[in-house]
């Protein structure tokens, strides 16, 4: 009661941003409007209940990359097959879950046709590779934000191009599709970096989340409406600033697909393979075609030809990819001081002179940063039309140093009447994938004011199918958060998991009093839906794979929908326990 007296008091709106642990009045709405198709649904399935007794069911979609999303997309159309997807108030995901979520949420009755939805999805990941100047475009024009970071490259090279959809709306025109009643209410979860290195992963305030309608600190009880995210907001007033689309926003939550050393290299590999493909394409229509492929190119002006322009602008992206890869560029520099020969009085030559010189002497680092002044230079001598261009290889590079993903404006920034965490001392804040805390967004669904009584977590992780599910023992046990008690010996087969773990929400000395959820886990690969080859999946499936045939697309949905079908009675069996005896939060 006191805990409970304790949030409801830390309650005050300031103007566009809401200090407040209650739900917003935009979730309050979704829910409420929910309640009526949950509670025909289980009547359907013989677990009739009256409203203040119907439990709050929650998904919770893993990380995991691409096998993430189709993986989350099968479980859904077997849930639907199934009769139970109509029972499920909340879905909650975590970086590859994401993508499949906002992918979905674009129609308004998404849980009626998700088996069209699943087919048009398989349609568009076999589509051909997207075009590279496209990608390009979309990276160069993200450059013009001042809030530029990794995050906008990860959306135009990797979100991009594995999707295979550039996604332009945004999050809050989701608004119809997530309140109608007809779906589960989506919950997007990310972190904040600067929290995570301070604070901790166990840390309530290191959690970010994403709705169409608010999107905040859940455990500071500190909320902005969603499409004044990234806006600058002073005194309940806030700057004129797009809310960013769906592509980016792909791009936040799906980010960590290794660890920041595997991320760096892999980021670091891609910029230097979408390059060589730009030379590639240039090389392909040929010199008669150069001006005319410079031209059409929406960073360059269609007067810039010269061969001058043309041979600095290309050596330099080919110095911007080997040198963001730690590769050689003795060569790369003998070859653009030959094209500035004829300028060598000028700062551009006898900089490039003195960074090829002092280049073997300086870190990895230190070379990016006297790269991007290079740039600038540049930049500052050829004059606007290629603005752009050094625009976007400086930030990138700068990025890069300094490892700038998420760059958002704090909402949080000066507000006295926020709790005191530090972040009100900070002017920006660094939203990053969920996942390098805990794969799976336990943290948000546990929030007492959702009253979820049943979690069915999905678990797509790669390594370790019960990380998760001991990471958030660890956060809840921290955090005094009820939650059952995970035994080590029922997780101890990690490398031949079964298909489906109980954890059940009762009895749980620890939490005396106070109601508990029960946990239903499972893990993507399984000894029930391949059997002795759990392995063989697990390597042909991996996180940084960023396609997939069409067979294995196919044959990744039959194995998530198979934990499905294979433990609905278990499924029903815990929501008919539940609805028979009701406990109030």
């Amino acid at each position: 009661m006191a805990e409970a007296m304790e949030r409801s008091q830390f309650k005050k709106d300031d103007g566009r941003v809401r200090l407040s642990h209650e739900l917003s009045e935009g979730e309050k709405e979704a829910t409420g409007n929910r309640k009526a198709k949950v509670l025909e649904c289980l009547k359907s399935l013989n677990s009739a209940c009256a409203e203040d007794n119907m439990p709050n069911i929650a998904v919770l979609g893993s990380g995991g990359g691409l096998r993430a999303m189709i993986a989350l997309l099968g479980t859904l159309v077997e849930m639907k097959k199934q009769g139970l997807l109509d029972a499920i108030m909340y879905l909650c995901g975590v970086s590859g879950s994401t993508w499949c979520m906002s992918f979905l949420y674009q129609e308004n009755d998404w849980t009626e046709k998700v088996q069209v939805l699943e087919e048009r999805l398989c349609d568009t990941l076999s589509k051909p590779p997207c075009d590279i100047q496209e990608e390009f475009t979309i990276s160069t024009q993200a450059a013009e934000d001042e809030l530029f970071s990794l995050t906008d490259v990860w959306a135009s090279f990797f979100v991009y191009p594995t999707l295979k959809l550039y996604d332009e709306t945004k999050l809050s025109e989701h608004d119809d599709s997530s309140k109608n009643g007809k779906n589960p209410y989506p919950i997007y979860a990310a972190i904040e970096a600067n929290q995570l290195g301070k604070a901790g992963e166990n840390s309530p305030g290191t959690w970010f989340e994403f709705t169409p309608h608010e999107s905040g600190f859940p455990g500071l009880g500190a909320f902005v409406c969603t499409e004044d995210l990234g806006k600058n907001i002073k005194d309940g007033n806030s700057q004129k600033r797009d809310e960013k689309n769906i592509c980016y926003l792909q791009g936040l939550w799906g980010s960590a697909l290794g660890s920041m050393a595997a991320n760096k290299k892999y980021l670091i590999d891609c910029l230097k393979e979408k390059f060589r493909k730009l030379r590639e394409h240039r090389y392909a229509v040929g010199e008669a075609g150069l001006q005319g492929l410079l031209g059409s190119m929406p960073f360059l002006d269609t007067d810039y030809t010269s061969a001058l322009h043309q041979g600095v602008l290309l050596l330099l992206q080919k110095l911007h990819a080997h040198a963001s890869a730690g590769e050689d560029c003795e060569g790369i520099f003998r070859q653009l001081k030959e094209v500035l020969k004829e300028e060598n009085s000028k700062n551009s030559y006898l900089k490039c002179c003195d960074v090829s010189e002092t280049q073997d002497l300086k870190s990895w680092e230190e070379r990016m940063v006297e790269f991007a002044e290079l740039i600038l230079i540049f930049e500052k001598e050829l004059g606007e039309n290629v603005r752009s261009v050094w625009q976007f290889l400086w930030k990138t590079v700068t990025c890069i140093c300094y490892w700038t993903w998420g760059y958002t404006n704090n909402f949080l920034y000066t507000n006295g009447k926020a709790q005191s965490t530090g972040l009100t001392n900070e002017e920006f804040i660094h939203l990053i994938d969920a996942g390098i805390a805990i794969n799976s967004a336990y943290p948000l669904v546990l929030r007492p004011e959702r009253k979820v009584k049943l979690i069915l977590s999905f678990d797509f992780s790669d390594g370790d199918p019960f990380e998760t599910i001991k990471k958030t023992a660890k956060y809840c046990q921290t955090n005094n958060i009820p939650f059952p008690e995970i035994k080590p010996e029922e997780i101890k087969d990690i490398d031949n998991p079964s298909d489906c773990y109980i954890f059940k929400g009762i009895a749980v000395p620890a939490f005396k009093g106070k109601d508990v959820p029960t946990v239903m886990h499972f893990p993507l690969f399984n000894n029930k839906n391949c059997p002795d080859k759990i392995k063989d999946f697990r390597d042909t499936f991996t996180t940084f794979t960023t396609s997939y045939s069409e067979e294995n697309v196919k044959v990744l949905l039959k194995k998530a929908k198979m934990n499905v079908s294979n433990n609905k009675d278990r499924i029903l069996k815990e929501i008919q326990q539940i609805v028979s005896s009701p406990k109030e939060f």
